[in-house]
């Protein structure tokens, strides 16, 4: 069972030169569920670059304004989620991506003007899982292979007048990256990364 709740109310500010209208922002995301992706992609002769991806997400919010008085962000992934890339990638010509993402909560919350007292609250429960096997080969560009599983993940940025942001994660997170990579030209860069937490502030 999923369910997204999205509440937007006006609240009615004065300024010297009229009317002007600020908003409190609330989101609300619970998925009881389990999330599941998979891509078997065999690829060869590409005259130009090459980007697969495999992504399981049980929560995401992205909140994107102007002016806020207040910005409340509440999630809850109940269910796991998994990715499992499997990849065959040869003889192309300009770069190539491969990246197999599972997360289990992610907001982004950026505001242009002023984000008044934002309020960040998620909690992962089951274990987010990310799988990657490649094989990549014959690229003149450049190589990049990524396994990612994050419970929770927030960015902000905003100016502030207060930030309350708490993460738990109580479920174990794994990310696990085969490759295998030969004859490329540029630079080749494999990654697997498996995080609990993670949360960045700007623009305040």
């Amino acid at each position: 069972m999923t369910t997204k709740i999205l509440i937007i109310t006006a609240v009615l500010g004065v300024a010297t030169a009229g009317a002007a209208h600020a908003q409190s922002i609330g989101s609300g995301q619970s998925n009881n569920a389990s999330v599941r992706s998979q891509l078997n992609a065999t690829i060869t002769d590409v005259n130009n670059s090459v980007s697969v991806t495999s992504a399981a997400i049980s929560n995401s919010v992205t909140i994107d304004g102007g002016t806020a008085v207040s910005l409340n962000n509440t999630q809850n992934a109940w269910g796991g989620a998994a990715s499992q890339l499997n990849a065959t990638i040869g003889d192309v010509s300009k770069d190539v991506s491969a990246t197999s993402a599972a997360i289990a909560n992610s907001a982004t919350i950026k505001t242009s003007d002023w984000g008044g007292a934002i309020t960040n609250t998620q909690v992962a429960y089951n274990d987010p899982s990310a799988t990657l096997n490649s094989t990549i080969s014959d690229v003149s560009g450049t190589v990049s292979a990524t396994a990612a599983a994050i419970s929770n993940s927030a960015t902000i940025d905003s100016r502030l007048g207060s930030l309350n942001s708490s993460q738990t994660n109580t479920a174990g997170v794994s990310a696990v990256a085969t490759t295998t990579v030969r004859d490329v030209s540029g630079a080749v860069t494999n990654t697997a990364a498996a995080i609990g937490n993670s949360l960045t502030v700007t623009g305040f």
